[in-house]
């Protein structure tokens, strides 16, 4: 007579490696954040990280060849407030020029810094808003490689963007923030929309969405306390929209 073989307890199933969490990101991702949940640390998110810089450095150098960022700011600028512009046009063009290349260069070598500042920053809010809200008791570190493991999903957002790039597009309508019509947002003209509603439409976006679910399942998995999916989503979303404000407020 055969006997049925009872589930592995969570204590004993077996440790993954790094590029199992990647992978299972994508195709089981309660596994991934079980497995940040029992074995936490500082160095957890610098894996998804790296893997996140070096494909937004690939779409930012494809957007460079084939659009030039210098052409996009010098577009965008026509765009800003007024006194922006006014302070601009008091710059010789030799120093303005030195400007655009420099910004270049920002966002080609440097955007990584950023990117981390960004992530460290929506860490702290989502723990906030999970320990504070739903008394989660989610440790910082837990929050870091949560937040950087469910922005995996941009990976791909980035290789359609560079695919979109090399069938061709339209250099004076480009918006780097938004190449691709994965979101409402792309049907809508930046600069003649209210800022605001604009910000929103991006917001409803297809990677940004399973970012959302993802960012949820996480801290449902990291908390002390259970945690309905709805409850989860809902703590999310505060912070999202927390962010379209503030997102929406920049002049630029």
């Amino acid at each position: 007579m055969s006997t049925a073989i009872p589930p592995m307890p969570a204590e004993t199933a077996p440790r993954l490696s790094e590029p199992a969490r990647v992978i299972n990101t994508f195709i089981a991702p309660s596994k991934t954040f079980t497995d940040i949940c029992r074995r936490p640390s500082w160095a957890g998110f610098l894996l998804p990280f790296v893997l996140a810089w070096i494909f937004s450095f690939g779409y930012f150098y494809t957007v460079d060849k084939k659009v030039g960022i210098e052409s996009i700011m010098t577009q965008n600028m026509e765009h800003m407030p007024q006194f922006i512009q006014d302070a601009m046009q008091r710059i010789p063009p030799e120093q303005q020029q030195k400007s655009l290349e420099r910004q270049r260069r920002s966002v080609l070598y440097y955007s990584w810094i950023n990117y981390l500042i960004i992530g460290a920053i929506a860490a702290a809010l989502f723990m906030v808003a999970f320990n504070f809200g739903l008394e989660a008791g989610v440790p910082y570190k837990n929050a870091l490689t949560i937040y950087f493991y469910a922005m995996l999903p941009k990976i791909l957002w980035a290789l359609l963007a560079i695919v979109v790039l090399y069938k061709g597009v339209d250099p004076g309508g480009f918006n780097m923030e938004n190449p691709v019509t994965t979101n409402i947002g792309a049907f809508f003209d930046r600069w003649t929309t209210n800022k605001l509603l604009y910000t929103f439409l991006s917001f409803i976006d297809i990677f940004t969405i399973w970012s959302v679910i993802l960012l949820a399942i996480g801290f449902m998995r990291s908390s002390a306390k259970k945690i309905s999916m709805g409850a989860a989503l809902a703590a999310v979303i505060c912070v999202y929209v927390l962010g379209i404000l503030i997102r929406s407020a920049v002049p630029f």
